[in-house]
């Protein structure tokens, strides 16, 4: 992983709350293949997991991958951007949203971790999946492939390497059951996996 922006951890907080915290994206218009994948592969680890499950995603933004979730199963999501979290909650009435920056968040035990487009924009993505990830019974990890710096968002602090992907998931005791990677205008990786420990 390479760091690809220098900024703190109030900088961060201070990009997501431009505009008043209202400039956000409904993911589900710009990137559906993304936001369809990764319900796919939530989708998965849920058939092997009771309902309702307990599904926890991290910088859910305005809920396009968890909101669909939230009538069969108890979701919850962070996020900093007022603007989002509001839009998350109309979208999806039965979906529970906490505004915060999730560094505020004690990690919890879940059934399902959802970390997609999240891990490039924090401060310190290591130790966040060191203490989340061991609490995580499956995750779904997601994120840009632009290690070489190329990277158009100016809120996204890390590029990664496909190798950087693939260690997230023993951070957290974690096998990776399926991954795919895909063009988005950049290439973006996105996978789930299980903990084996």
């Amino acid at each position: 992983m390479r760091r690809i922006r220098n900024l703190s951890f109030d900088e961060v907080i201070e990009y997501n709350l431009r505009e008043g915290g209202t400039e956000f994206t409904i993911f589900e218009d710009t990137q559906a293949a993304r936001v369809f994948k990764a319900r796919e592969l939530v989708g998965g680890c849920l058939s092997s997991l009771p309902t309702p499950s307990n599904i926890v995603e991290l910088g859910c933004s305005a809920g396009d991958i968890l909101g669909i979730f939230s009538t069969l199963h108890n979701c919850l999501g962070y996020d900093v951007t007022p603007g989002a979290v509001k839009a998350a909650r109309e979208r999806y009435p039965k979906l529970i949203v906490i505004e915060t920056a999730v560094e505020n968040v004690e990690p919890h035990e879940c059934d399902v971790l959802i970390l997609c487009e999240f891990l490039e924009h924090i401060v310190d993505p290591i130790g966040l999946v060191e203490a989340w990830l061991p609490l995580a019974k499956t995750v779904v990890i997601g994120h840009p492939l632009v290690a070489d710096g190329d990277d158009p968002e100016p809120g996204h602090l890390w590029g990664y390497e496909p190798e950087d992907f693939d260690a997230w998931f023993p951070m957290g005791g974690h096998v990776l059951d399926e991954a795919y990677s895909f063009e988005m205008g950049y290439q973006m990786v996105i996978g789930r996996g299980h903990r084996a420990t």
